[in-house]
């Protein structure tokens, strides 16, 4: 019986498994950093709830929450929107949301964190 040769076959398996191999790398890659942009959204937003919590300064806060994007989220965190809402008389929400880096062009999610806390007020020595 004569035997068949399989000389290239690993060649042509390379040619047919690779496109598929760097597909899936690249959607691994697109997932990571939207999960990062995603994670640079929420500590921009707990930071501008923090100072909007205890400054009662919307303004403050939306510049805090504007420096402290621009020093984490520079290239992780584009596009952000930073909205700061009072939602009642004791509690405040902050929204950020932005585009995390891309390198698809096509179907990556807008990132979105919101951050709900109380309001702190402080009061002096004798006072309840």
């Amino acid at each position: 019986m004569r035997r068949r040769n399989e000389r290239g076959a690993s060649t042509v398996e390379l040619a047919l498994y690779m496109p598929l191999l760097l597909f899936v790398i690249f959607l691994a890659v697109q997932f990571a950093l939207v999960y990062l942009g995603n994670q640079a959204a929420s500590a921009v937003a707990r930071e501008t709830a923090r100072v909007a919590r205890t400054s009662d300064d919307d303004a403050k806060a939306h510049a805090a929450g504007e420096r402290y994007a621009a020093n984490i989220g520079g290239g992780i965190l584009e596009g952000y929107h930073i909205d700061i809402k009072r939602t009642g008389p004791d509690e405040v929400t902050v929204t950020v949301t932005g585009h995390a880096q891309e390198i698809s062009p096509f179907g990556v999610p807008e990132v979105s964190q919101t951050v709900v806390g109380p309001i702190e007020h402080f009061v002096g020595e004798g006072a309840e």
